[in-house]
């Protein structure tokens, strides 16, 4: 799915450019034509390749369902969330910004909470519809702790363990809930499913919640950074258009497999490129 070769080149870019001031930006960088804008620009080169590749990878493909489609929407809120707080260390992860107030890390740790019991709800309806054996009971506590594949215990030690470690394994759990989820037919999508309310929503809602519960903690995180005095760079701002770009191409790769795996490797390798030539430079 994912090329990963892709998605480290974008991201070794952004640790070279976050660091770096507006004056840092405006060191002389020529590329083709383009003389006078400086480092910066390689921003917008990088932007414009990876918008390219999405472009060319869809015109590859045949059209995605509607979940495929979901699951998109859903990788692009989650690079938004990564974007937001890239870079960010350990210690502004705990920094409470005002009494009562979450600090990054507790809010981070309610998000991926949130997502682990959302994706049991989605399988536990997925598993008993495809057994024909869906009643509007929720799953009981022995049903998520099979479904997650953790116990309790193990389920704190991942909220409770070092920020980083929790982005690490939500970076990976969030690339299985695409590769299984991907595969959900368009009239599953409507089938219902069981959580906490008394509603039974369609597992179509719950796909949806993924995105729509990021998009209420991202700005959360935004406003909680910005209070701990963590104001966005215009190098920050330019990596979150980069991760924008970024989420749109591959989430073109949803559910084809490797086959156009060229097309992304020779974008992360002219990547790669500008990457070690910026690197020279400014050493």
């Amino acid at each position: 799915m994912f090329d990963i070769k892709l998605f480290r080149a974008v991201e070794d870019f952004a640790a070279l450019i976050l660091p770096l001031s507006e004056k840092d930006l405006e060191r002389e960088w020529i590329w083709k034509d383009h003389e006078e804008e400086g480092i910066r620009f390689a921003c917008f080169v990088t932007l414009q390749e990876l918008r390219h590749l999405a472009v060319e990878l869809s015109a590859l493909h045949t059209k995605p369902t509607p979940a495929q489609h979901i699951l998109s929407q859903y990788h692009a809120a989650y690079m938004e969330l990564q974007a937001a707080i890239f870079g960010l260390s350990e210690k502004d992860a705990g920094k409470v910004p005002a009494e009562g107030e979450w600090q990054v890390r507790r809010i981070y740790a309610h998000i991926l909470s949130a997502e682990i019991n959302f994706t049991i709800a989605v399988r536990y309806a997925l598993e008993k519809h495809r057994a024909a054996s869906w009643t509007t009971e929720r799953a009981s506590e022995e049903d998520e702790y099979r479904l997650t594949g953790m116990s309790e215990t193990e389920f704190q030690a991942r909220l409770e363990g070092s920020f980083e470690g929790m982005l690490a394994y939500h970076r990976g759990f969030h690339r299985t809930i695409i590769e299984e989820f991907g595969s959900i037919t368009d009239s599953e999508l409507n089938l219902p499913s069981a959580f906490w309310e008394e509603t039974r929503f369609a597992i179509q809602h719950r796909l949806h919640r993924y995105e729509a519960h990021y998009a209420q903690h991202t700005i959360q995180i935004d406003k909680t950074l910005e209070t701990i005095g963590n104001i966005p760079t215009e190098s920050m701002r330019l990596i979150r258009k980069l991760y924008a770009a970024l989420a749109e191409a591959e989430g073109m790769m949803i559910g084809v497999g490797k086959k156009e795996s060229a097309l992304a490797i020779a974008t992360a390798d002219s990547i790669i490129d500008r990457t070690n030539l910026i690197s020279a430079l400014l050493k």
